[in-house]
């Protein structure tokens, strides 16, 4: 029996630690086209909810470049093409604007990302939600 309960907490233990020993995905892991939504936190406003395609290509160090382009009638309208920094450990790529700060969280197996535009009185202006592409 005690040995029954010894495995029992073993096993437990095990499941606890394995979030936190999941790595982070390399930046090179990123490449690609991630869609997804972006949606207007703040109504009424001439703020409109988009279809969107982020683009990411040209890793380098701890920044890639990120194109933005919003859904139209079926077509892309590139909205932005910039450089964003990459941390790691946060699994967070981030990118500064007059206006505030997108901020996109990559999961832990690197498939989607959740991610906010927060403006520079801290107001969270967007929401986007966006996932890998095949």
């Amino acid at each position: 029996m005690t040995a029954s309960i010894l495995t029992l907490i073993l096993t437990l233990m095990s499941f606890a630690v394995l979030p936190s020993d999941r790595r982070s995905p390399e930046l090179s892991d990123l490449i690609g086209n991630w869609t997804g939504t972006s949606l207007c936190q703040v109504k009424p406003s001439a703020c409109h909810d988009e279809s969107v395609v982020f683009r990411l290509s040209h890793p380098q160090k701890d920044r890639i470049t990120v194109q933005a382009d919003k859904i139209v009638e079926g077509q892309p309208v590139t909205m932005g093409v910039d450089d964003w920094t990459y941390d790691k450990p946060a699994r967070s790529l981030t990118y500064k604007v007059p206006r505030g700060t997108w901020k996109l969280t990559v999961d832990a197996d690197g498939k989607t990302m959740e991610g906010t535009l927060t403006t520079t009185d801290h107001v969270v202006f967007r929401k986007v939600h966006l996932e890998t592409s095949p």
